[in-house]
This record gives C-alpha cells, structure tokens and sequence, in this order.
C-alpha cells in the first residue's frame, strides 16, 4: 500500500502487523506499521516522516486499554515500550522519580516499593504504561496516578517537546489534558519514605483483593465502562441481568460485570456488539446511559 520508506531510525519498524499478538484481549486485525522508537529522537524523526507520507498514527503502550477492529488500520501505530529515559532521584522533602512513559505502570511501582517509595502501591497491578496510565489518569482504591504526579514531558504533533507542571495540568475521573496526537515522553512523581514492609503489605493485599473480583485468568481490557457520579459500572450492568451474557466468545464476566472476557476465540466486532448490546439495556432497565473507558479503534460509527 505504502511506497518504500527510508526511515532512518535506530528503532524497529514491523510491516502488516496483527494488534491480536499485543493486546491485552487478543483481539484486532492488521496495522500497516507497528514502529517502535529507540529514544526521543527517534520518535520526532518518526512523527516527521509519517507527517510527510500522510500517514495517521497512534501512540500506544502495552495495548491494554484499546480495542482495534478485525479489519485493522491503515495507519501506523507508535509503541513506546522500548524508550528509556534515566532515572534520578532527589531528596528534598521527598523523593522525586522521573520515569519513561514507555515504563510498564506495574514495574515501576514494585522498583520504588522495594526502595521504600509509597504512593502508587494501590494501583499496583494496573496493567498498560506510566505514560497510558496518565492519559487516562488510572486509579484504584481511591487513588489516582495524578494524586502523586509533579509533571510531565510530552512530545506533540509538531514533533515538538513540551513540559507541563502538575499545577498547570486539569486532571478528573479517567481524565486527563493529554491530547491523543500527544505522547508523553517522560514523567516525574513525587513520592512518600515508607517502611518497604508496610508498602509490600499494602501490595499485596492490591493484589489479593484483584485475584477475588477481576477475572484475572482470561484476556481482557479491564474495566469497560466508566462509572457513573461515583457508583460502579458493574451496578447498572448486573441490575440489567446482563451478567454472563455473551456475543460469541465473548463474554460478561460472571465474576465482576464491568469485565468483558475473550472466552477464546472473540473478536472484535463480538466485543463491540456486546458493547453496544449491554448500553442499548442498561438504558432500557434503569435510564442510565454507559460511557465506554476502553477506546474502540476503526470501528466505523
């Protein structure tokens, strides 16, 4: 489809790629490239090339979070898993950590928790990226990623890099200011000095308590819908008797709701008609309308 490109970078550029072997749910067809830059110069070369050759991208982290349609993209999809920035601490009051938002979230918070730095640990076990973890500002047992977040640095469409404070930065329930044309190229927390004992703890009980509710031994995107003025997603679906109903292979789990599981052998369009199909009664059975927490990618509307 796309003519020879000379890309010139130190990282990888893969051709004709199936998202189904990244994501998290084992789902979605091809994607004309999957590129994965090597440092910040190589992704702003990366952005100038694919500006020049009108080609649309996305940015993306451990494919958590994101359905792609079977039928793919004709676009090129930006992994950032494999940039590393240095990490450097500073004591002040506290600690402050900068990490690369290609960073696995889970990693990371196990690093500073063996170094006794708290503040993440109830987030521990989110699957995806620091930097994903960010744009949707993710949280768990009353915690946000943004409670203990000081600022970032985010490269946009321009190729240009920008830094933001955490007092410039607007951040609600699942939302951030990060634009999707933006990446966030590093990030820097500000963290408590806590007994590496009572952090362990606190994980594992994180852990503990996602091993009870979460269907953790199928493939999944975690939590579908949003929650609604502060109360669960799962509520509303379970109220409209939609627990184990499925579209194919798949599947409302039967153990928490607000999962959606790939029994097998789903695909994506199964995924978005369950989608679609637990909205559609939700509403019907009790006026409230659901609002989707995954992405949903090249699914004509």
């Amino acid at each position: 489809m796309y003519k020879l490109i000379n890309w010139g970078i130190q990282g990888t550029v893969l051709t004709d790629v199936h998202i189904k072997r990244y994501a998290s749910m084992k789902v979605g067809g091809p994607v004309s490239f999957l590129i994965y830059p090597s440092c910040e110069n190589d992704l702003i070369s990366v952005l100038a090339i694919l500006k020049n050759e009108h080609i649309k991208y996305h940015f993306i982290g451990n494919v958590t979070n994101i359905i792609v349609n079977d039928t793919g993209l004709k676009e090129a999809l930006i992994r950032t898993t494999r940039m590393h920035c240095a990490r450097s601490n500073k004591i002040k009051d506290s600690p402050i950590v900068d990490v690369s938002g290609g960073t696995l979230l889970k990693m990371f918070i196990k690093d500073n928790a063996q170094k006794g730095l708290a503040g993440l640990e109830k987030l521990y076990w989110i699957p995806g990226t620091v930097g994903g973890g960010i744009k949707m500002n993710a949280g768990s047992f009353g915690v946000s990623i943004s409670d203990v977040l000081e600022g970032i640095r985010i490269v946009d469409d321009k190729g240009e890099i920008i830094a933001h404070t955490r007092k410039d930065m607007t951040f609600d329930y699942r939302i951030s200011p990060v634009k999707d044309t933006e990446c966030i190229l590093s990030a820097t927390f500000r963290f408590q000095n806590r007994d590496k004992k009572e952090i362990a703890k606190d994980m594992e009980h994180v852990y503990a308590e996602r091993l009870k509710r979460h269907p953790m031994d199928y493939p999944s995107s975690g939590s579908i819908f949003k929650s609604v003025n502060g109360q669960s997603a799962w509520q509303f679906v379970e109220k409209a008797g939609m627990r184990g109903f499925r579209i194919g292979d798949a599947c409302v789990s039967e153990k928490h709701t607000n999962f959606i599981i790939n029994l097998g052998h789903a695909k994506a369009r199964d995924i978005k008609i369950l989608i679609d199909t637990i909205k559609k009664t939700v509403f019907e059975k009790t006026g409230v309308l659901l609002e989707e927490e995954v992405e949903l990618w090249g699914f004509d509307e």
